[in-house]
């Protein structure tokens, strides 16, 4: 009699093994999409974050440009060149100025990006149904003419 109760008690250890395991890999199967969605939350907040400043670093050097140079032309090319990582079909420049021939030194001149982000494989659009418009703005003073 003993001999069968031992093997009843390894046998019932056996099958209790079995289901924790088979319980772990559930588990896993179940936390598995969570965990997926927090790292894509998270990473789109970091490209955000990181476009965010692209367009201030260009910004600021679109104003610097035209701050010295007088010429509108060439800071446009500047900021296309700075952000060359950013889909330029979704990008806009806007330089605020009264225009090249009547600028004068002292003058603030202002330089306006707007970014339309959709986010990577597009998630943003999915979720929010619409996309976010990234912006950022730079003024600076006239220093020649």
């Amino acid at each position: 009699m003993k001999i069968n109760l031992m093997k009843l008690i390894k046998l019932k250890k056996l099958k209790n093994s079995y289901y924790v395991k088979g319980q772990a890999s559930l588990e896993f199967v179940l936390v598995i999409p969570v965990l997926i969605l927090v790292i894509m939350i998270v990473s789109q907040l970091g490209y955000l974050v990181y476009y965010q400043n692209v367009l201030e670093q260009s910004a600021r050097e679109g104003a610097r440009i035209v701050s010295t140079t007088n010429s509108d032309s060439l800071a446009y090319q500047r900021v296309m060149k700075m952000c060359t990582n950013l889909d330029n079909s979704r990008l806009k420049v806007d330089i605020n100025s009264s225009g090249e021939s009547s600028r004068s030194v002292g003058d603030i001149v202002t330089v306006n990006l707007t970014y339309n982000y959709s986010g990577i494989f597009k998630l943003i659009n999915l979720v929010m149904g619409n996309d976010v418009f990234i912006k950022s703005s730079s003024s600076a003073r006239m220093e020649c003419y």
